[in-house]
């Protein structure tokens, strides 16, 4: 598997089909809330399997604190470390930039996914975009 961190003009073309397919397709989130202003401003990770993009995932910083989000593997490429290596990528990739302090909103589902790397919920459970999500936070 090949990782990269790309911005989002490098990352877009490859990116947004995967999130459409896995947000707005799968998970009916609204395509106006899941391409955001964000995106322009953020790092974005790819993993390649085969020359073929099959991940992607976010970190957006800013005062010092960093934010990962809209991460997404294809459903076929799933369970087979790619979301690992898309999250460790983007915690070293934070850390390169001296963010020490990292938070994301996980879905309810993948709080155990992230706390393998040492997230730690925070705070109440609440909606964003009609699904159930938990802050967690590593520092």
């Amino acid at each position: 598997m090949k990782l990269l961190i790309q911005s989002w003009q490098e990352a877009e073309a490859l990116a947004a089909p995967i999130r459409r397919e896995v947000f707005v397709e799968e998970q009916h989130v609204p395509i106006e809330l899941e391409l955001d202003s964000i995106d322009s401003h953020a790092w974005h990770a790819l993993a390649f399997l085969n020359g073929v993009c099959i991940g992607t995932g976010r970190l957006y910083t800013i005062d010092g604190i960093g934010q990962i989000g809209r991460m997404a593997v294809l459903a076929a490429c799933r369970r087979q470390g790619v979301g690992s290596a898309l999250l460790s990528t983007l915690v070293q990739y934070a850390q390169s930039l001296n963010i020490h302090s990292i938070y994301l909103n996980a879905q309810i589902a993948a709080i155990p996914f992230y706390a393998k790397f040492n997230f730690i919920p925070e705070g109440a459970i609440f909606n964003e975009a009609g699904i159930p999500h938990r802050t967690m936070r590593l520092d």
